[in-house]
């Protein structure tokens, strides 16, 4: 179990070293409701954050933070007094004291810091703003790294697209040198691919059928064949088969033939 979360904890810690700029030793910002809950439970912070974490870590707070621990009441003793033992970096609110989590979000624009803290809205508040890690006490006594959100995974894709290309500021700050020094790329004109000729559609080019309309209606006056008339009503000759008779039965037609005429002279 233990080594599943420390792979967990070096997969999201390398997302924000290799995508926020983050560097070791990691700051971890300390705000007065996580440190509360350390207490309630006898957590060691500086020394689960070093286990946990596996690296060096400074946790850190600020003057504004051990204020309004302070003004809580005598409840807050105890988590006021473990707050001062941690390195406190001066955030520039020390003449005009802020809360602890105005003060957490002054101090995140200008530097990369671990945010632990258990206040539900400033944990939403470190989800929507990218580069922020988040680490709070999971049931009150587990420390969680929580892994990163939508939001933050979509500023790391688009930092890539900007270290990759050309950023629009450069790209206008090139087009005007070339403008001032007069250089000049011809544009390269688009030839466009002739078109061939496409084949006919093989299902247009099929043969119409001939429509068997045309009706006998008798024989041509001219050679006595049969006529018929199709769908313009333009009479049309046909063709009569002639059947060929064999040579013996022509020769008894003609002597026959001869004989009728002897007979009749």
């Amino acid at each position: 179990m233990k080594i599943t979360k420390h792979k967990k904890t070096r997969k999201y810690m390398s997302f924000y070293i290799n995508n926020f700029g983050f560097r070791e030793p990691l700051l971890v910002l300390i705000d007065g409701s996580f440190c509360h809950a350390a207490y309630k439970v006898r957590l060691q912070i500086e020394e689960q954050l070093k286990k946990y974490f596996q690296c060096e870590v400074k946790p850190i707070v600020t003057a504004c933070i051990i204020t309004e621990t302070d003004n809580l009441g005598p409840a807050f003793i105890g988590t006021s007094q473990l707050l001062k033992k941690f390195l406190v970096h001066r955030c520039g609110h020390e003449k005009r004291p802020l809360d602890g989590a105005a003060c957490i979000k002054a101090m995140t624009k200008t530097c990369h810091y671990i945010v632990a803290t258990q206040d539900r809205a400033l944990q939403e508040w470190v989800r929507g703003n990218p580069g922020i890690p988040l680490f709070y006490l999971h049931n009150g006594s587990v420390p969680t790294l929580v892994q990163p959100s939508e939001v933050h995974r979509q500023a790391a894709a688009d930092g890539q697209k900007n270290r990759v290309g050309i950023r629009e500021l450069d790209q206008k700050m090139i087009q005007a040198l070339k403008a001032k020094e007069g250089i000049t790329v011809p544009e390269t004109p688009v030839r466009k691919k002739p078109k061939k000729p496409k084949n006919p559609n093989p299902l247009s080019c099929k043969k119409s059928k001939k429509k068997k309309n045309d009706v006998t209606i008798g024989r041509n006056e001219s050679d006595g064949k049969p006529a018929t008339v199709g769908d313009s009503g333009i009479v049309k000759k046909t063709s009569r088969k002639r059947i060929k008779l064999p040579k013996h039965v022509i020769e008894h037609l003609k002597v026959s033939n001869a004989a009728q005429n002897k007979g009749s002279n």
